[in-house]
């Protein structure tokens, strides 16, 4: 909706719900063609009493030969244009109420909202391509993972294998710290990478504490489950020899 914007109604950087006010237009004229768009309606609402009462006379007197045949189906055609005429004049009193109440610019969904793109004075209009301001949902996370398509096989593998719908993903932070919630594999992209062979798999995760935040980097790690009868070693204790078997250091 376009005007002059009159109020910011959120501090920058605050967390807001959704449906709460971010901004006033200038209502003036939206509610000056609201009124207008009343007024017509009950215009036309007293003009269909009259004529469908009208309408509803001539009936009778035509049983009468008190009118003509004609006067009493013009008359009833009169009223039914009428009833017709409320309807679209209702049906604009709507979209000015609609046009009028867009006059407070909403959160659209609830999280946190960033810096505003205007300030009271500023003209703004419906196609305008900047947006007021950027609502970003903190309390959910999405974290995008590219993997080979050789890797996403034993994935799915190692998933039927543990009889689990998902795998559990961990997260290390730019720090270096563990995140301290487990996130899931959600989805992967249906298609692999023709170029690359990869494939981009996106894990969620809950973000309580609004610790992470759209664009930072992260390191993940997918739990895989647990391979039975395997022994875990350090790299360094199998050292491997020019020609030789690898050794191995107890």
């Amino acid at each position: 909706m376009g005007g002059i914007i009159q109020k910011r109604l959120f501090t920058e950087g605050d967390t807001v719900k959704a449906g709460q006010a971010l901004y006033q237009i200038d209502p003036s004229s939206y509610r000056a063609a609201f009124d207008e768009a009343a007024a017509a309606l009950k215009q036309a609402q007293a003009l269909v009493q009259a004529d469908c009462q009208k309408a509803r006379r001539y009936a009778q007197l035509v049983k009468d030969d008190g009118v003509s045949r004609q006067d009493a189906e013009d008359a009833k055609s009169t009223c039914a244009q009428d009833k017709a005429s409320v309807e679209s004049k209702k049906a604009a009193q709507e979209s000015a109420r609609i046009n009028l109440n867009w006059t407070t610019v909403t959160a659209p969904i609830a999280g946190r909202i960033g810096i505003s793109s205007v300030t009271p004075g500023a003209l703004v209009t419906a196609q305008q391509d900047t947006a007021l301001a950027t609502i970003r949902g903190l309390d959910t996370m999405y974290v995008d993972l590219t993997r080979s398509s050789a890797d996403l096989l034993r994935l799915r593998k190692q998933t039927l294998a543990s009889n689990s719908d998902t795998l559990s993903v961990t997260l290390q932070l730019e720090d270096g710290s563990t995140y301290s919630e487990k996130g899931r594999l959600a989805l992967t992209e249906v298609a692999v990478d023709e170029s690359t062979g990869s494939v981009t798999l996106r894990a969620v995760f809950p973000n309580p504490q609004h610790q992470l935040l759209p664009g930072m980097f992260v390191r993940a790690r997918v739990d895989e489950g647990i391979m039975n009868d395997a022994i875990l070693a350090l790299s360094r204790a199998l050292p491997v020899m020019p020609k030789a078997k690898p050794l191995r250091w107890w």
